[in-house]
């Protein structure tokens, strides 16, 4: 039997939003302050120095014309009044977009307080909310790290290695760093993150599923548990956007780390009361 097209698997289409249904519009990210979390980190620049300051003016004056009833951003939910009291300030003028400045609640696992103000949180979530006069940001995230349990540990010091099976392509992550830093640098914010919302890198963390999938031995099912474990995080802040809207409302904006995006646009087009949208409208080509 003929085996699917594999570009054609990888290419899902985005869903059209019915009358009654809320649009959540999903900004897939880089973390701008370089919280040094993910499995490929890119090698951000400062996002406070003048030039990247107007590309974020000139990119959240684009994103106005997703007129959301709320900008979504990826921070504990449980922090949410602390986190408002952070954005009144930026919204009031207190504070300035291109000021560095320490403030709490910081990254939940980072201890530098002065890179907060870099945030894609702040650059893109505060700074859209501020121009559109919302009076609170939605934190949706509940944290979670993978590979920290004692299943995964056990394995690891077994020095046990599934092995492939499979020939799939893999990718190779300090070549793609080292490909993604030399975008970022040639990019202006804007170009970047539409970059970023394309299909193809939307399946940056595939990788992800290859390694954890094949991750297991007897009744040890480490690997697929950290998967469910992945699914949990996104399953929640999907769960959290719903606890954040209002009847009536419209339409959300999701500003989130770009690995989030294919699942979070699986579990929301699974939800029959969320309709998926992608940003690439709001992001035109350049150049």
């Amino acid at each position: 039997m003929q085996r699917p097209n594999a570009a054609a698997r990888k290419t899902p289409t985005w869903p059209t939003p019915t009358p009654e249904q809320v649009e959540v519009v999903l900004l897939g990210t880089h973390h701008m302050d370089e919280p040094g979390l993910d499995a490929v980190n890119v090698d951000v620049d400062n996002v406070l120095d003048p030039e990247r300051q107007r590309e974020l003016e000139t990119l959240a004056g684009r994103l106005e014309a997703v007129d959301p009833d709320h900008v979504a951003v990826e921070r504990p939910a449980a922090r949410v009044d602390e986190l408002n009291e952070v954005y009144a300030r930026y919204r009031d003028g207190d504070v300035a977009f291109d000021e560095e400045h320490a403030f709490d609640p910081r990254h939940p696992e980072r201890d530098d307080e002065t890179m907060a103000c870099r945030s894609e949180v702040v650059q893109i979530g505060f700074r859209l909310a501020a121009r559109l006069g919302h009076e609170r940001v939605l934190p949706v995230d509940v944290p979670q790290t993978l590979g920290d349990d004692e299943d995964v540990e056990a394995l690891q010091e077994s020095g046990y290695e599934p092995e492939p099976k499979v020939d799939v392509p893999r990718v190779d992550p300090a070549e793609l760093q080292a490909s993604l830093d030399e975008r970022l640098a040639e990019s202006t914010v804007t170009g970047y993150l539409r970059y970023l919302n394309e299909e193809a890198a939307l399946h940056a963390n595939d990788g992800m599923f290859d390694e954890f999938v094949r991750f297991g031995d007897g009744e040890n099912y480490a690997g697929p548990d950290q998967l469910a474990k992945w699914y949990r995080r996104n399953l929640r802040m999907v769960h959290n956007v719903w606890k954040g809207i209002e009847s009536g409302d419209d339409r959300v904006l999701f500003v989130v780390g770009s690995g989030h995006v294919h699942v979070l646009r699986h579990l929301l087009a699974e939800t029959p009361q969320f309709c998926p949208a992608s940003a690439l409208p709001y992001l035109p080509r350049e150049g």
